[in-house]
């Protein structure tokens, strides 16, 4: 049986796991991404390192055939990690050409959104499906588009910045430096957000809420889901009621350039199940086109919290060796 080495970077640590046809991940490792004083090659030297002891274990040698890699501002096509701010090297990386020098395995790179949309098609809530679009809920706001059994990379691998589309509110301003863009209004910091307005106008009114008795930096999307599905606390339950508001009629608009099966939502702020499902849903319904009515669903993820970007990574390397 053939086995893929999945590889998540992010901002402070590496995740790595190498991982079987069904999805079980048989060996897992860490590496501190921040550890090599922002040298590329002094890092890469050390993932290379890690990697050719995983792959050299006795039960597993010979059996791992590639390398996939999720990572933001990853590119497909060039095989660089470009410009990637909440990461410790400037400029473009050529991580693919320098890994595959060094490992002797094939590597193959994609954006973290992407990953998770495979690894959602190859293990996940997606099996099965064609056509589906994989919405990445976390800090920022992802998404992979899978359409016609294979997923949408664009012209130089750049397609699927949903987050990035103005159908959020338009006073908010986002992070890329323009207004309305859903990421400004649906991420786990904008949910903090919220959280905190509702809070202050609470206070205003001389209301009460489980919420004015934490501090306004500790609210994060995290707490305020945990308030409310521990006491049903009204104005925690807004907060994810208004998120969801928006997202599903945000989802309602990208159903009509692709049609999809299924919307899966991943990542933390989906991790609050149906608080956000619900309203989700029923926001998604009244704004969608009536000619898709009924056919498509919204979705969880069903990849194993705490390993779906390792198996996302290694998807990608499944993908390119079918």
């Amino acid at each position: 049986m053939a086995l893929y080495l999945g590889i998540d970077i992010g901002g402070t640590n590496t995740e790595l796991g190498i991982v079987d046809e069904e999805g079980q991940i048989v060996s897992s490792q860490t590496l501190s991404t921040k550890q090599h004083g922002g040298s590329f090659a002094d890092y890469i030297t050390a993932l290379s390192l890690q990697i050719n002891q995983m792959v050299a274990d006795p039960a597993l040698s010979g059996k791992v055939v590639g390398i996939g890699i999720g990572a933001p501002n990853a590119n497909y096509f060039s095989g660089c990690i470009e410009e990637a701010v909440n990461l410790p090297w400037a400029g473009s990386s050529p991580i693919v050409a320098e890994l595959s020098a060094q490992t002797g395995l094939p590597v193959v790179l994609d954006n973290d959104a992407n990953a998770s949309a495979l690894g959602e098609h190859s293990y996940g809530a997606a099996r099965g499906l064609d056509h589906f679009v994989e919405i990445t809920l976390g800090t920022g706001v992802g998404s992979g588009i899978y359409a016609d059994g294979r997923l949408i990379r664009g012209y130089q691998g750049k397609a699927g910045e949903l987050g990035h589309i103005a159908v959020g509110e338009p006073h908010q301003r986002c992070g890329c430096g323009r207004y309305g863009c859903l990421e400004a209004s649906v991420a786990a910091p904008a949910v903090a957000r919220r959280a905190v307005s509702l809070k202050k106008l609470c206070l205003e009114q001389g209301m009460w809420s489980e919420l004015c008795d934490i501090p306004d930096e500790q609210l994060t999307s995290k707490v305020v889901a945990e308030v409310a599905l521990a006491t049903g606390d009204s104005i925690a339950r807004q907060v994810f009621d208004e998120t969801g508001e928006i997202l599903g009629r945000a989802l309602a608009q990208f159903a009509c350039f692709s049609a999809p099966q299924a919307f899966v939502l991943f990542g933390g702020v989906a991790q609050c199940g149906d608080l956000l499902l619900r309203p989700v849903r029923t926001a998604f319904d009244q704004a969608l086109l009536h000619i898709y009515r009924g056919s498509i669903e919204i979705r969880l993820s069903a990849l194993p919290k705490g390993q779906a970007a390792v198996l996302g990574a290694a998807s990608l390397a499944r993908e390119r060796d079918l």
